[in-house]
């Protein structure tokens, strides 16, 4: 009896530290650097429950929606997202439980469910984590609502197969970023369309897509944070432009 007492205690005691440690892991996550609030308090930016819209006088018929890195709190992603409003888009910033994709892939939706008739072209977009979720959500879709995926510094699952998929895939990686796997990435582009476009932003490293960091493991820099949103954002903007 004793024994047995001893090891429902210990059972217990160890499945309070699994669950103390994972609290802990997923409430850790990188913030924005100091200085974000310029972006955060744009007149354009309106945070909702569980997104941000940012809208700089959009010209466009076409919107973006935006899946932050794993770990990475969403509002790190507002400069990026700044530049794309700019060109016109209307950018949908996505707020992740505990700033992980994974646990709820299908976020979009409530955009979706909302904007839909808004806006003829809809594009979806995400860093690391995000990205991966971004096209296991799209894998997912009876009917395809995109006309455009976007991964920066990611790539789908084999679980996430587009490679059927009817829509057009930009890809962007950046020459510093020790973090991606590169083999992972190179074995995933069988998993994506025909005419997937491939591009490489020389200098840049995993976490300068996002106003945060450093992150750990991640390459040196050899350009700034701006210089490689202004990059990403070209890119993104052609793309979109491609597409429509």
């Amino acid at each position: 009896m004793f024994n047995k007492r001893k090891t429902i205690i210990t059972i217990v005691v160890v499945l309070l530290i699994i669950i103390t440690a994972g609290f802990f892991y997923i409430n850790q996550s990188y913030k924005p650097l100091q200085g974000n609030d310029i972006f955060l308090n744009k007149d354009y930016v309106t945070e909702f429950d569980k997104y941000y819209l940012i809208n700089k006088d959009s010209e466009k018929n076409s919107a973006l929606i935006f899946y932050q890195g794993g770990k990475v709190q969403e509002t790190a992603y507002v400069p990026l997202c700044d530049l794309i409003s700019q060109e016109g888009y209307t950018v949908f910033l996505i707020k992740m439980p505990f700033n992980l994709a994974v646990f709820d892939i299908n976020r979009a939706s409530l955009v979706l469910d909302q904007y839909r008739n808004n806006y003829d072209n809809w594009f979806l977009a995400g860093h690391s984590l995000g990205g991966a979720m971004a096209a296991d959500y799209i894998s997912k879709q009876k009917e395809n609502d995109f006309k455009g995926l976007i991964f920066l510094a990611a790539y789908p699952a084999e679980s996430s197969n587009l490679s059927k998929r009817d829509i057009a895939v930009l890809s962007i990686t950046s020459s510093q970023d020790e973090i991606i796997d590169q083999n992972k990435l190179t074995k995933a582009k069988k998993y994506l369309p025909f005419g997937t476009q491939f591009n490489i932003i020389k200098g840049g490293n995993h976490a300068g897509f996002g106003n945060y960091g450093p992150q750990k493991g991640d390459g040196d820099a050899e350009i700034t944070k701006k210089e490689q949103w202004e990059q990403t954002v070209d890119l993104i903007v052609n793309f979109i432009k491609e597409v429509e």
